[in-house]
């Protein structure tokens, strides 16, 4: 049996096992590498995440152009609801 893990921030709730992040208790669609680099952040709340580390936890060392990191995070920033311009969780 998966242990069971939430994260809570803002109006969002991340259920880690499940794989799913809520947003006041409707579901947000995210990739499965914008959930992976979420999960990530999350639990390395308030430190700084090297790149080197996303690419190692997130793509297990596969070859990735940095565009394709940045075009994750696009993602994820369009998931919670936030810009680059005005960013509140990442």
């Amino acid at each position: 049996m998966k242990e069971r893990r939430f994260y809570e921030f803002g109006p969002f709730v991340m259920d880690a096992a499940e794989r799913i992040l809520t947003r006041q208790g409707a579901p947000v669609t995210l990739t499965p590498k914008a959930f992976d680099t979420l999960l990530l952040l999350v639990q390395h709340a308030g430190r700084t995440v090297e790149k080197k580390a996303l690419l190692k936890e997130v793509w297990h060392d596969a070859f990735v152009e940095e565009g394709n990191i940045a075009v994750t995070i696009s993602v994820l920033r369009k998931g919670l609801g936030e810009s680059s311009e005005a960013p509140d969780y990442i």
